[in-house]
């Protein structure tokens, strides 16, 4: 019976490591996206480029991704 158990608490200890990988995963995902679509901008033309707001609204978004990412790998 305790075999069961403590083969239970393994498999729910390596779904919510798989879960926390998945979600680090995703916003680092993002936040590679939205580089990239920074670097575009950065090389167009300055008349060509997109409004200097809506990239600095994606940067904050991405700072808070990050934030969030950095706290759940210290907790670790």
């Amino acid at each position: 019976m305790k075999k069961k158990k403590k083969e239970k608490d393994i498999q729910e200890l390596l779904q919510a490591k798989q879960k926390a990988h998945k979600y680090c995963r995703h916003h680092l995902q993002g936040v590679v996206k939205n580089i990239q679509k920074l670097r575009r901008q950065l090389k167009k033309p300055k008349n060509k480029r997109c409004s200097i707001y809506s990239i600095d609204n994606e940067l904050i978004h991405n700072q808070v991704l990050l934030n969030e990412v950095v706290k759940h790998l210290e907790k670790k």
